[in-house]
């Protein structure tokens, strides 16, 4: 008698144990898909937006072939969307660099030897090349817009500083001419792609 006793006592616990591992099952199950169909539907509330900005740098000099120019950059002052959204951003995407001469007083054979844009910190730290070019004649740039090839590296440090608090960056110009004064202002014009969720 004591041994059935054990038994039965021993074939009610079983079901009862199946029923709550069944239970523990269905409650994960469900909590994944709780997540993923809120994960998804906060993807949904994205909000995506392209615009454009420029710099421009005026550059002179009398006897001086070579140049450098530095300049701070605050994005939020630059670009409403960026200070609307603020730390709401999830993603900064450079699509096109473009440059041109917005002025040139010089003659048709002046020509840039080399012309650097970097990017770095707003304090000038971390430098990164974004774009490099050889041998263009000014004149040729003057009111023509101009597809850049960028860099990387350069584009990725730029992206990451307008995506992050407090969205400052600082653009450095370099370069030399063949010949002198050199009179010209250049305009980079940068086609952005923002990624923003205003619940975040």
């Amino acid at each position: 008698m004591y041994f059935f006793a054990e038994v039965l006592t021993f074939v009610d616990k079983k079901p009862q144990k199946t029923k709550i591992m069944k239970s523990t099952r269905v409650f994960a199950i469900m909590a994944a898909v709780s997540l993923l169909m809120f994960s998804s539907c906060e993807d949904l509330l994205d909000v995506t937006k392209t615009f454009t900005f420029e710099h421009e740098f005026v550059v002179s000099s009398v006897t001086d072939q070579s140049f450098d120019e530095f300049a701070v950059i605050d994005m939020t002052e630059e670009e409403s969307l960026i200070n609307d959204y603020g730390s709401k951003i999830k993603k900064i995407e450079i699509e096109e660099v473009r440059y041109w001469l917005k002025a040139h007083d010089g003659s048709s054979t002046q020509a840039f030897g080399s012309i650097v844009l970097d990017v770095a910190n707003h304090d000038g730290t971390d430098v990164k090349n974004i774009v490099n070019v050889q041998d263009l004649v000014l004149a040729n740039l003057l009111n023509n817009p101009t597809v850049l090839s960028f860099n990387d590296q350069g584009i990725q440090k730029l992206s990451g500083l307008i995506k992050s608090p407090p969205h400052k960056f600082s653009l450095n110009l370099s370069g030399g001419a063949n010949e002198v004064p050199l009179n010209f202002t250049v305009v980079f014009e940068f086609k952005v792609k923002m990624v923003a969720n205003p619940i975040n």
